[in-house]
C-alpha cells in the first residue's frame, strides 16, 4: 500500500493506494493548520484510517508534495512515524515521466507536477496536447506539449478568493452563497457578484483554453482537457468547453510518480 499525502493551502488531502493497480483505497482531507503540532497530525491520522480498518503498517512507501513550505517539514516527520520510511517528498530528483520546459523547474509546485503526472497516465502514451486546470484556492491552468513536454502554466486567484476579497475589502457587498448564476445580468448585490466572480472565473478558463490552444498550434477541440480541484464542480457547469473531470488527480499522481521512481530505482 501507498500513503500519499498532498499539503494544499486549506487542507491536506491523504490517500492510499494498492500498489500494483494503483487503486484509491480510501481518501480524506484535514485542515492544513500550520498550528498543529506533528503529534496532533499523527494522532489525527491514525484515528481516520483506524475508523476504516485500514492498517497504516502495511504501507512500503508514502509520499509527499506541498505548497505550504511551513507545513513540510512536519506531515513529513508525520509519515516517518506512520510508516516507518523516509517519504518521497515531490521536487528536484523525482522522476517524472515528462520534461518540464520551464526557466526554473525546481519552482513548480510538486501539486502541478503531480496533476501532470496523473493527466498524462490517462492518454496511455497517446500524442495529443493537453490543458489541466486545477480550481482550488487559486486556479492554475497547466499546459502540455503532445510530446508529453510540460510547458508553463498561468496562476490566478480562485473562487474563495475571489469571493472573499470583494467581501472583505468594500463597505457593501455582501457574502453570497457559492453557485451557478441564473444570468450574467445581475438584477441585485448577490447576483451581481456571483455572476462576476463564477462566470468571470469560467470565462478566464474559456479563454485561456483557447490562448492555450493557439500558442500550442492547435484547436481546442485536439486539446484533452482535464479539471480537478474543490470548485471544480462548479467551473465545469459554467464553462463551454468539456473537461474530463477527476475528484482525485493530485493524489493518483502521487501514486504515478512513487512509482515511477521506485521502478527507476529498481531498473
Amino acid at each position: 500500500m501507498i500513503f500519499a499525502a498532498s499539503i494544499g493551502n486549506e487542507r491536506i488531502s491523504v490517500g492510499f493506494f494498492e500498489e500494483t493497480s494503483k487503486a484509491l483505497l480510501f481518501h480524506f482531507q484535514i485542515s492544513a493548520d500550520p498550528a498543529k503540532t506533528t503529534d496532533e497530525f499523527l494522532s489525527l491520522i491514525r484515528s481516520i484510517v483506524r475508523e476504516e480498518g485500514l492498517s497504516i503498517s502495511s504501507c512500503s512507501g508514502a509520499i509527499l508534495s506541498s505548497v505550504v513550505p511551513q507545513l513540510t517539514a512536519t506531515i513529513r516527520e508525520v509519515l516517518t512515524r506512520l510508516t516507518g520510511t523516509e517519504p518521497l517528498v515531490v521536487g528536484p530528483g523525482v522522476k517524472t515521466g515528462f520534461s518540464i520546459k520551464i526557466d526554473s523547474p525546481a519552482e513548480l509546485g510538486g501539486d502541478i507536477v503531480a496533476n501532470a503526472s496523473a493527466a498524462l497516465a490517462t492518454l496511455q502514451g497517446k500524442a495529443r496536447p493537453m490543458i489541466i486546470v486545477d480550481a482550488g484556492t487559486v486556479t492554475t491552468v497547466s499546459a502540455i506539449h503532445s510530446s508529453r513536454a510540460f510547458l508553463g502554466c498561468s496562476i490566478f486567484p480562485g473562487v474563495q478568493i475571489s469571493f472573499d476579497a470583494l467581501h472583505g475589502r468594500t463597505a457593501q457587498l455582501p457574502n453570497v452563497m457559492r453557485s451557478i448564476p441564473e444570468r450574467a445580468i445581475g438584477k441585485n448585490s448577490q447576483e451581481s457578484i456571483r455572476a462576476g466572480v463564477v462566470l468571470g472565473q469560467a470565462m478566464t478558463i474559456d479563454g485561456f483554453v483557447e490562448r492555450f490552444a493557439r500558442e500550442m498550434k492547435s484547436n481546442p477541440s485536439e486539446v484533452a482537457l482535464v479539471m480537478t480541484g474543490n470548485f471544480a464542480p462548479l467551473m465545469l457547469r459554467a464553462s463551454r468547453y468539456s473537461f474530463d473531470y477527476e475528484e482525485h488527480l493530485t493524489l493518483k499522481g502521487l501514486c504515478e510518480l512513487y512509482c515511477n521512481t521506485v521502478q527507476d530505482n529498481n531498473d
